[in-house]
């Protein structure tokens, strides 16, 4: 029962009214105020009103109308709707309405002068009408300042109503299964049952919440294994849709056979078929037509978590925001910086430096050769400050109004790029005019690549370049490089070429990056020469490094690694191939040795205030040996 009380089950079974009854019988009645002409104004909170009363709800409803029915540890009713008093017409709704009216004259009367049969029967009375008024009085405070409050209420009742009845006789059968052709109908009432739980749960009384569950949980009961929706439902909404939404994008019209119009209620009669009128990509509230046509399809509350539906509604989504983009496009930040924004190349905009390169327009352009010869002229020009704004250009404006599109045909692929829908022509022109025509143009038959990923994967290389010479080898000095930074080195030399002089990128650099790149070939030299001279001292023994550095090589001519070595009667630490100076060096145990600029360990004397042996070792307060 999940969130409701056990005792629903219980509760139904015992309680004589069904809940559409209580909802609908009941409640109304006692909205609508007390009955008139029962006991004077004057007396009516008296004993004397309570026994008349008492007699006449007695001659009303007969004997045991109130049965020791169990709810909620107390009593409810069970009432014969054809029961009324012939004078009064004191029907049972007018009875039950009545005692809550006047429960104060007939709690006098119990009080005062009743017999001990009366005084019980009274009790019951009492106690009964208490729990079901407490049913209803929740929804008197229920969202107390929303609009048609009585009119919420009252298709709360109706619906309820709707599902216990149709529960019972329509929507089942004799065995208790759900009537064939029904599915749809049970569903739509299992979706009104939640709606209005989640609205009204939380303030119907425990009672009422019960009674409420009991009705939920037997129509869950009748719809027990056609809730989850299968992969063959979820496939047929999607590929329904779908074929709609390819056919928007293309700017085509879409026919749907009747089992597909049946899903997407989309399209009107054309023979055995039915025609869909391809969308305006341009308007926005034709798109948002389509997605309300998917989230009002039949089937849609069954699918909608589906990853597939989602990303239908999302495509159309994308083209709704793709247009309130595309109309800010030449006003964007990104386009003023392309036209207006000055670099350090003679202070001109990249605009002006491009098309000044490059002048052949869009339309210009009839070939790949064509195409490339024109990026070829002004590619070895732009440097890495121009390329950052026309990177910002092709985000922000040209993804959004181009279509870098290709199609392969055998081999090779076709150039299909074109303008997107929603456009204006007044754009496309400005586009065309103040933008390098090959930049949207495939360069690359056999690769599909257009001039703006040829112009890419240029610009990738000089970055690289430049991180040759200096990221890559920031950490490397003509102390500590090794064998093993040879890649690392002879990489830095190539970039080097390719940044100077005439090399490939040397007119891709800002004047910043030029003093970077001079800077960094000073470093290339000196780690050259440092790695050369590890290059011929491929012997055992000491080798002289320069600068006072000494390196020692194992006998097989390999670096040492870690080890002391005596020359004469000094010892020397060598780590990584290269001898230690001027640091102390700690070992296990908690030993310091201090090796001086000389590389030699240094014994019996002061060093930084620590008192150094005989032995080259300064004794610290953890060491034990």
């Amino acid at each position: 029962m999940n969130k409701y009380s056990s005792k629903a089950v219980k509760t139904a079974a015992t309680v004589g009214m069904s809940l559409a009854m209580v909802l609908s019988a009941v409640a109304p009645v006692m909205a609508a105020g007390e009955p008139a002409g029962v006991c004077a104004e004057a007396t009516k909170d008296s004993k004397e009103c309570g026994r008349d009363l008492y007699v006449r709800i007695k001659d009303a409803m007969g004997e045991n109308v109130f049965a020791d029915i169990m709810m909620d540890g107390g009593t409810t009713i069970t009432i014969d709707s054809n029961a009324k008093d012939n004078d009064n017409d004191l029907k049972d709704q007018d009875i039950i309405r009545t005692i809550v009216a006047y429960n104060t004259a007939l709690s006098e009367y119990r009080k005062a002068t009743a017999s001990s049969t009366e005084y019980t029967e009274i009790g019951k009375w009492l106690t009964a009408v208490e729990k079901i008024n407490e049913m209803f009085n929740d929804f008197t405070s229920v969202d107390a300042n929303a609009n048609n409050l009585d009119a919420e209420i009252a298709k709360l009742k109706g619906t309820v109503k709707d599902i216990a009845d149709n529960t019972a006789g329509d929507w089942s059968n004799a065995d208790g299964d759900l009537v064939e052709g029904k599915l749809s109908e049970a569903k739509a009432a299992l979706k009104d049952m939640n709606t209005f739980e989640g609205k009204y749960f939380n303030n119907m009384s425990e009672a009422m919440q019960d009674r409420f569950a009991e009705v939920k949980s037997s129509l869950e009961i009748l719809l027990t294994g056609h809730l989850e929706t299968s992969d063959e439902t979820i496939a047929k909404f999607v590929e329904a849709f779908d074929k709609v939404l390819q056919n928007d994008i293309d700017g085509k019209d879409t026919t749907l056979n009747a089992a597909e119009y049946a899903i997407t209620g989309l399209g009107t009669k054309d023979g055995d078929n039915y025609k869909v009128t391809k969308v305006n990509l341009a308007s926005k509230t034709a798109l948002k037509q389509r997605i309300n046509k998917i989230k009002n399809a039949t089937d849609y509350d069954d699918v909608k978590d589906a990853d597939a539906v989602v990303a239908l509604i999302d495509a159309y989504q994308e083209l709704i925001d793709n247009l309130g983009d595309l109309s800010t496009i030449l006003t964007s930040d990104a386009y003023t910086a392309y036209t207006k924004t000055k670099t350090d190349d003679a202070k001109k905009t990249v605009r002006s430096v491009l098309m000044t390169a490059s002048p052949k327009k869009y339309d210009a352009i009839t070939s790949a050769s064509d195409a490339k010869d024109e990026m070829d002229k002004f590619i070895n020009s732009i440097d890495s400050e121009q390329w950052a704004i026309l990177q910002d250009l092709k985000s922000d404006v040209l993804d959004l109004a181009f279509d870098f599109a290709t199609k392969k045909i055998g081999n090779y692929y076709s150039d299909k790029g074109s303008f997107v829908d929603g456009v204006s022509s007044t754009q496309i022109a400005t586009i065309k005019a103040n933008v390098p025509g090959a930049l949207l143009k495939v360069v690359d038959t056999e690769t599909g690549e257009f001039g703006y990923d040829y112009l890419e994967a240029h610009m990738t290389k000089v970055a690289d370049a430049l991180n040759a010479v200096t990221k890559d080898i920031e950490k490397l000095t003509p102390a500590n490089i090794k064998a093993s930074d040879k890649a690392t080195l002879e990489a830095a030399e190539d970039a080097y070429y390719d940044l100077t002089d005439n090399g490939e990128y040397a007119g891709n650099l800002t004047k910043a990056e030029v003093k970077v790149v001079r800077s960094a070939g000073t470093k290339i030299t000196n780690l050259r020469e440092a790695f050369d001279n590890l290059g011929t001292t491929a012997v055992a023994g000491w080798y002289d490094m320069g600068n006072g550095n000494w390196g020692y090589n194992n006998e097989d001519g390999t670096p040492a690694a870690y080890k002391w070595v005596a020359s004469g009667s000094d010892w020397y630490m060598i780590k990584d191939g290269k001898m230690l100076r001027n640091t102390w060096l700690a070992t296990d145990g908690g030993r310091w040795y201090y090796l001086d600029n000389a590389g030699k360990m240094v014994t019996n004397q002061s060093v930084d205030g620590c008192w150094i042996n005989s032995y080259g070792v300064y004794m610290s307060p953890s060491y034990n040996g």
